[in-house]
Formats: C-alpha cells, sequence, structure tokens
C-alpha cells in the first residue's frame, strides 16, 4: 500500500508540473482566447488530472515500465501541445 502512494505521488508530481508549464505555455501563446481550442486543453487537463491515479493503480509488477512510459509520454506531450496547437490554429 506505502508504494501505491509513493507511485502516487511521482506521478501526480510528474504530470502536475507539465500542467502547470502547459498551462503557462497556453497563455503565453494567446490560446486561451481561441474558444474552437478552449475543449481540446480542457480535455488534456481532465486527462492530466486523472492519470497519476490510473497509473498508480497499474504501476506495479509487469507493467511498471509500461505505467513509468505513458506518464513520461503524457508530460512531454502536454508541455509540446501549445506548440502545436498554436501552429495549427495559426497564432
Amino acid at each position: 500500500m506505502l508504494q501505491f502512494f509513493f507511485r502516487l505521488v511521482g506521478y501526480a508530481l510528474l504530470l502536475g508540473i507539465a500542467s502547470r508549464i502547459a498551462q503557462t505555455l497556453w497563455t503565453a501563446n494567446g490560446l486561451d482566447q481561441l474558444a474552437s481550442i478552449q475543449a481540446l486543453h480542457d480535455g488534456g487537463l481532465v486527462t492530466l488530472a486523472i492519470a497519476p491515479f490510473v497509473l498508480a493503480l497499474a504501476g506495479f509488477g509487469a507493467l511498471r515500465d509500461v505505467c513509468v512510459f505513458v506518464g513520461c509520454a503524457l508530460a512531454g506531450a502536454a508541455i509540446t501541445a501549445p506548440f502545436v496547437i498554436a501552429r495549427v490554429a495559426g497564432v
């Protein structure tokens, strides 16, 4: 049970920091002014809020490496998403 809490806190820190960086980049690029892509941002933040619990539940045994990879991939995607969406939106 203690390992679950360590995993949960670790994933929450990783994805929470990535979420704050993404929010800062989202605002810095002026994407918060575009209502047409706001749903993408909201969906991403909900995913980053739920993911630590799911990854901590599944992150033991043979799935540990997979969950670490998915957590790092989510963090990387969250940080780069504002740049991609800004490019696509033409901002």
